[in-house]
């Protein structure tokens, strides 16, 4: 089975400010990690097709194509491609559906956050995150 780049993360969000707080506080807290920003769901399909991220951070809500489309798009594409889907953090301001909250389960390998966020929590989830898209 293949393997997504642990070094790579993927932040997408239709509204800029939040890709790039998104992305000062991942790169605070993770110095080394490439940080790729995508502003839908399509784009966000397009850039894990080229570079394969180890993590995704998703909102929900978007143009083009939402978060939850996107996810069920890449992890077509992991399954068809014989490669491990990469954990996954949707984060949202609005209530997600019943399909999101089958998909995160009990957090274990796919997280919810709820926003506004506070930069300790997505610190804190990101960390859990990348631990297990580093494991063989």
């Amino acid at each position: 089975m293949g393997t997504c780049d642990s070094n790579r993360i993927l932040v997408t969000d239709d509204e800029a400010p939040i890709r790039t707080l998104f992305e000062m506080i991942i790169t605070m807290s993770f110095p080394g990690k490439k940080i790729d920003k995508a502003c839908n769901g399509l784009e966000a399909v397009r850039l894990f097709q080229e570079h394969h991220h180890g993590l995704l951070l998703m909102d929900l809500r978007m143009p083009e194509m939402d978060g939850l489309q996107a996810f069920l798009t890449i992890r077509e594409l992991c399954e068809k491609e014989e490669t491990r889907m990469p954990p996954v953090i949707f984060c949202t301001g609005y209530a997600p559906g019943d399909t999101v909250y089958d998909i995160v389960g009990n957090g274990e390998y796919h997280a919810l956050l709820h926003k506004p966020v506070r930069s300790s929590d997505i610190t804190a989830i990101v960390k859990a995150k990348l631990e297990l898209a580093a494991q063989p």
